[in-house]
Formats: structure tokens, sequence, C-alpha cells
């Protein structure tokens, strides 16, 4: 069984597809956090089995275990300047591999983080270095 969380509205009559393969479907009473995907979501659908990508983007739902990943990129040149900000978002079941660049002028940095406060908190950091 696959769950989808409803991150836009609540789930309602004609705001899902696949009918035939629903199990269950929840709505919260006010949109909640939901550490599945590590976000708000108003509700969620069980099916019996997965949506294609296709159809969970039309109806705007996000499969649970998918969380939302933030990238910093850093990059210190020659001269010990840093440049940093949030370069990229995702969405992945686990968190993407940091990893790193050099060229001959200047070194790059990709730190991902599993929130926005973290990330941004990343660039302040290496702001003040």
């Amino acid at each position: 069984m696959k769950r989808y969380y409803s991150t836009v509205r609540p789930v309602q009559p004609g705001g899902y597809p696949n009918r035939d393969g629903v199990e269950e479907i929840h709505n919260f009473d006010t949109k909640t956090f939901c550490e599945e995907i590590g976000r708000e979501a108003w509700g969620y659908i069980d099916y019996r089995e997965p949506l294609t990508k296709e159809q969970a983007e039309a109806y705007e739902l996000t499969l649970g275990g998918m969380k939302t990943y933030w990238c910093v990129t850093t990059s210190v040149d020659d001269r010990g300047r840093v440049v940093a900000n949030i370069t990229n978002t995702i969405e992945a079941v686990c968190k993407p591999e940091n990893s790193s660049t050099s060229t001959s002028r200047r070194d790059i940095y990709n730190d991902w983080f599993e929130s926005f406060e973290e990330a941004q908190a990343s660039v302040e950091e290496a702001k003040r270095a």
C-alpha cells in the first residue's frame, strides 16, 4: 500500500485519481505537519498500487516517505572570499550525498540539509567565516 499526502488542499471528490484503487482517505482538521514528508498536509490517501508520477503531480499529491532537501552551495576562492547560497531543492526518500569540487581558482561545496532553516543557518555561517 502507498500513502499520498495532499499538501495543497483537503482530499475531496474530483481531487484525486484512480478512485478504484483507494483503500482509505483521511483529512486532518487543520493543515498538519507530517514527519513522513517533512512538511504540512491537509490529509492523505492510501492506494493499493502506486500512482504514476504524472498522476501524483496532476493532483498535487506527495508520496509518503518523500521529503524536501535544500542544497547550499559554498564557493571559496584562492583569496579566501566565500560566497554561499541555497541553490537547489529536491524531493527524495533519502538525503542526497554532499559533494565538493576543486578547480584551479576555487573550491565548491554542495551540502544538503533537511530543513530550510538549517540551510539558511549554513549560508549565514559561511558568510561570517
